[in-house]
């Protein structure tokens, strides 16, 4: 929009305005003021829930590592599907009641100390029958967690690389573009494009990531780009909807550890008493 209309535009509202008054005082008369209208009255905002608040204090009052630590085993036992941020809301919430549901623990929402050992040993023990490693990928540049025991082969694509479950009905495929290569529009448009068959089921897009996860009638699939200095990178997860129980969660455990850009990362601070926390992740799509 030029100045020149811009302040035509600004000044017709006073403009107008002037006429009305100039016109009533050649009249002699004054317009009667409009009556003022009430405010609509605010909504109640709903009573904080004593259980979720009190979970939260207690969760928060923990040492980051170990939040994190503890989403990222609530992860791994199939009971939550969220960020691994150590933030505390609803998805962490509803994830500590179902696995102390599934437990047979009462469902508070809060852990203890002894639920908290048991959660970690449990998460611990499926993390190593997937043989989860994150790992670099030099192909694409990418940090990329891997459950090598359910993708066993692993193979070059162009720009990037391709592990493969044995019978071919999981993949895993990082994938980088040079600067100027695509943008993130495109790939979102090309990701979201209708499909006979296919159904998007989710979508996001940030001015720096996308996350785009779909189905068929016998496959789901999660796709995540982000976009940098050196290109864009990103990874796709596909996957055979009757192994969904297995994969699932483990499509939330290449997301929490996928980082696009490493090299971009802060230097890591010196290690404390805490073990196991989850890396710090770019956002992925997922709520805490």
């Amino acid at each position: 929009m030029t100045g020149r209309m811009r302040a035509f535009r600004t000044g017709l509202p006073a403009l107008l305005a002037a006429g009305l008054a100039t016109g009533a005082l050649a009249q002699g008369t004054l317009p009667p003021a409009a009556p003022a209208r009430p405010k609509p009255a605010a909504a109640p905002q709903p009573a904080p829930d004593p259980a979720f608040e009190a979970a939260r204090v207690a969760f928060e009052a923990l040492p980051e590592a170990e939040r994190r630590g503890l989403q990222d085993a609530l992860v791994w036992t199939g009971d939550y599907n969220g960020v691994t941020t150590g933030a505390f809301g609803k998805r962490s919430f509803e994830g500590i009641q179902t696995y102390q549901t599934r437990t047979g623990a009462a469902p508070t929402g809060l852990l203890t100390p002894p639920e908290r050992a048991a959660l970690k040993r449990e998460a611990e023990e499926a993390r190593r029958a997937a043989r989860f490693k994150v790992q670099p990928d030099s192909a694409s540049g990418v940090v990329v967690g891997v459950p090598e025991a359910l993708l066993p082969k692993k193979s070059a694509i162009p720009g990037g690389t391709r592990w493969q479950s044995a019978d071919g009905r999981v993949t895993l495929d990082t994938k980088s573009f040079p600067q100027g290569e695509t943008s993130l529009d495109a790939l979102f448009e090309r990701a979201i494009a209708a499909m006979p068959g296919r159904k998007v089921t989710y979508k996001l897009k940030k001015p720096d990531f996308i996350v785009i996860t779909a189905e068929t009638a016998g496959g789901r699939s999660y796709l995540r780009y982000a976009e940098g200095p050196q290109g864009i990178r990103g990874f796709t997860l596909g996957y055979d909807r009757a192994l969904a129980d297995t994969v699932d969660r483990l499509v939330i455990a290449v997301a929490n550890n996928f980082s696009p850009f490493p090299e971009d990362a802060p230097a890591p601070t010196a290690p404390t008493a805490a073990t196991g926390p989850t890396p710090r992740t770019p956002a992925s799509g997922l709520a805490a």
